[in-house]
């Protein structure tokens, strides 16, 4: 996606200044105070102010101002709140951390634009108040637990956003009142975050005690602190760099398989908690590095994840006509968790890729209350849509993305707006991830449709008892069961993966391993997601201990209605179609107690996303009879405006199979039943309608019948080999995932699995193949090609 471009070089380029010394405290720290032995010495930028409102970018602001209305307008509103502010007493303001920034903010914007000491004063009279307490925990339960906890989530709010407003206006106080104020950051921020959270002497956590972003956000919104009182506090220096180096090991973070605790990030980027948690946590790194690059010459320690980690949050927004929406596995919300401090602050730094002003349009494009570049520090820095290029470019990027480490995938029809998006989780359970492996979400022009229940305040008895377990998600439960229900505390040991993810030719596929995390109940939890022709197959194919009751779990935006064989779920004008098809349809008429050996649909009862005093039905398709071994085959059709795929079950002695018709064209998706683990030191050889394969699943797709010079398009999953019609069409010794897309023009395979030597026969006449991609050069005439993709 090429996001975060070569930020040290932008900065670089940008701050060729003239630089001041601010040396380390050479003498050991008072006692209590954190020391390293060799901390360095920091060179600041030269220029009164640094942090966001530097002289420059408020210049630039002006002239924004005087080409822009809407520039202006925010201007405006930010003014008149800073007015009202004036004439409020300061114990009337809000000075919780969460809240805090409603008022500093646009005092501290209406002083840089106006040079007006009354707002500076105002906010001198806030700093004073926090200066004033005895401690800044707000969290106050935390004070009573044993050992008790001195810095809580709030003080990475308050140390972040006092520390930029303090740069603004540090020229507009005295001696005695910048250095009450750095006191006061000192001794109710900076000593109690280090003596919780990183000092060895005394500290009480580790990287994922409170999940991994409590860490980062307390610590990197002190080290945005530290950063605003670096000149004016030599201990400051030692503090902060003990928090670039511990940044390093919060990147890196492994996790611990003894304690059953995840990683912070995969290595594609993924962040283990949540877009909301990865926002929170990300985007405070993020606060806390475009200080560091605006106020000191000296490069903080590289982190190489952090470009994938910005990547992490375009693959889960999904661009709609009215609100922009984030996957929301866990304990996040779809309309409210993003990562737009995180690219906002990218920007900031420098690196101006139109594709982060693109991502901002996403998310509540045209409102002051939330967008982030109306909140006054971005306001000053990032564009509005409505100026010159401020709408960004729409990302180029490919349309599925798959965090391996995590079990997370996305995928989608296009990058336009109100396109389809399908999104699966299969990871690590623990925290603020739910008991959801293998669960899935679907989105379709613009609306949610089929959904994760979500969740609601941890302090209500529903986000335990409801929202964290499995029947609160698109699951298979067996006996009522999945995942036990206290690994939503104590972790998933076994954690679900995500091994293989294929999107080439027409065919997006997900291999979901659900396995791990339900292993007390199932032998065997695997489900796939075929995507092609208009239609996503969500394919089950399990295994219990025992015989009992296997059910297929469905959670709806809204509620959905029986039509026929299927259930269509619409939310305004978008639809889908959800059509069960194996091991059974639906019966289209009567009761259920007429066809006792028809698949039963059953209405069951939840809670709203974030309402708990809501109740939401949710929907169960029940298997007609109890059984050790299930497969559930359901389609999921987005409604569209065009003609509809047709579908038809095949049924063969050797197989199962789907049939799905458009127009002329034939796709045939097969699932061969002795691949699927009930038999072993043989081959899973089989014949499916006339294709010989030992392959997992295979689809072809042809015009007219199926004959090999009809044949346009095959898509193998782990097979070795298949044979049709006399012809050896593909051969590998290893087991591949592999399609091919043949024309006149072009035969285009994509392999991936094992490095292998591999033989593949087009039959048909063709003028190029393309093998990954890559042209091989093929004797005249020849339609069977072999390729070693072991070399390079």
């Amino acid at each position: 996606m090429g996001l975060l471009m070569s930020m040290h070089k932008l900065i670089g380029l940008t701050f060729l200044l003239s630089v001041l010394l601010i040396p380390a405290d050479a003498g050991a720290p008072a006692s209590g105070n954190f020391a390293v032995e060799s901390p360095r010495n920091f060179h600041l930028r030269t220029g009164a102010v640094r942090l966001f409102y530097s002289d420059q970018t408020m210049a630039s602001f002006r002239q924004r101002m005087s080409q822009n209305v809407d520039v202006r307008a925010a201007w405006e509103k930010h003014k008149a709140e800073a007015d009202r502010l004036l004439g409020v007493p300061v114990e009337k303001i809000n000075i919780d951390p969460r809240q805090i920034q409603r008022a500093i903010e646009p005092l501290t914007l209406a002083y840089r634009m106006t040079d007006d000491k009354r707002y500076a004063r105002k906010l001198y009279d806030i700093f004073h108040r926090l200066c004033s307490q005895k401690q800044w925990v707000t969290d106050k339960p935390l004070l009573e637990r044993e050992p008790h906890w001195n810095a809580d989530l709030g003080m990475g709010f308050l140390a972040d956003i006092v520390g930029i407003s303090y740069d603004s206006i540090r020229d507009a106080l005295s001696p005695a009142e910048r250095k009450e104020i750095t006191a006061g950051l000192l001794r109710g921020v900076v000593e109690p975050v280090f003596a919780d959270w990183i000092d060895g002497r005394t500290r009480i956590h580790t990287l994922d005690t409170m999940g991994h972003n409590w860490w980062a956000h307390i610590v990197f919104g002190t080290g945005v602190g530290l950063i605003a009182i670096l000149q004016d506090e030599p201990r400051a220096a030692s503090y902060l760099d003990r928090i670039d180096r511990a940044a390093v090991e919060w990147w890196n973070y492994p996790g611990s398989d003894l304690e059953t605790k995840t990683e912070t990030f995969d290595a594609q980027g993924g962040y283990s908690e949540s877009i909301n948690y990865a926002g929170l946590a990300i985007g405070t790194y993020m606060d806390f590095l475009a200080a560091w690059k605006q106020a000191i010459v000296e490069p903080p320690k590289d982190i190489p994840e952090l470009q994938k980690a910005i990547g992490f949050f375009f693959a889960n927004a999904y661009p709609a006509s009215g609100h922009g929406l984030s996957t929301n596995f866990g304990d996040g919300h779809p309309s409210d968790s993003n990562g737009s401090i995180a690219i906002a602050d990218a920007w900031v730094i420098g690196d101006h890729n139109p594709e982060y002003l693109w991502y901002l349009q996403q998310f509540n494009p045209n409102s002051h209350d939330e967008d982030v570049r109306f909140e006054p520090r971005f306001l000053v820095n990032v564009p509005l849509p409505s100026e010159s290029g401020g709408k960004g470019a729409q990302p180029y990027a490919p349309l599925s993305a798959w965090y391996k480490g995590m079990g997370w995938a996305t995928m989608r029809s296009s990058w336009d707006k109100d396109a389809t998006f399908l999104a699966t989780r299969s990871g690590m359970t623990w925290n603020h991830n739910h008991a959801d492996a293998g669960s899935f979400i679907l989105w379709h022009k613009g609306k949610p449709l089929l959904i994760d229940s979500g969740n609601s305040s941890y302090a209500t008895k529903e986000y335990d008892q409801y929202f964290r377990q499995p029947f609160a998600h698109n699951v298979v439960q067996w006996n009522g069961k999945a995942e036990p229900a206290e690994d939503t505390y104590l972790g998933s040991h076994l954690p679900g993966s995500i091994p293989v993810v294929f999107d080439h030719s027409g065919v997006r596929y997900i291999f979901d391993d659900a396995t791990g995390p339900t292993s007390a109940n199932f032998q065997r939890n695997l489900r796939h997601f075929l995507w092609l022709d208009g239609v996503i197959l969500v394919i089950d194919d399990l295994k219990a201990y025992e015989p009992g009751q296997f059910e297929w779990l469905l959670h709806t935006e809204v509620d959905a209605k029986r039509e026929g064989a299927a259930l269509m779920v619409r939310n305004s004008d978008a639809a889908v179609k959800v059509m069960p098809l194996f091991p059974t349809m639906l019966p289209t008429g009567g009761f259920s107690t007429d066809y006792p050996e028809l698949l039963r649909l059953e209405e069951r009862s939840g809670y709203r996303d974030h309402h708990p005093e809501q109740r939401q039905p949710y929907y169960a398709f029940v298997a007609p009879e109890k059984s050790e071994r299930m497969k559930f085959v359901v389609a999921l059709i987005p409604q569209t405006d065009g003609p509809q795929p047709v579908l038809e079950r095949l049924t063969t002695p050797d197989g199962v199979g789907i049939r799905i018709r458009n127009g002329e064209k034939v796709t045939d998706v097969f699932l061969n039943p002795k691949a699927d683990g009930s038999i072993r030191h043989r081959n899973a050889i089989n014949n499916l309608m006339g294709w010989q394969t030992d392959a997992y699943m295979l689809v072809v797709t042809y015009t007219g019948k199926p004959t090999n010079q009809n044949l346009e398009r095959v898509f193998i999953a782990d097979g070795s080999y298949l044979r049709h019609d006399g012809a050896t069409l593909f051969d590998s010794l290893s087991k591949q995932f592999l399609s091919a897309e043949l024309t006149a023009e072009d035969a285009s395979v994509w392999i991936e699995g094992p490095s292998a030597d591999f033989t593949f026969d087009v039959v048909k006449p063709h003028k190029s193949f393309r093998v990954n991609g890559q042209v091989i050069d093929t004797a005249a005439g020849k339609s069977t090609v072999r390729v070693d993709v072991s070399q390079p």
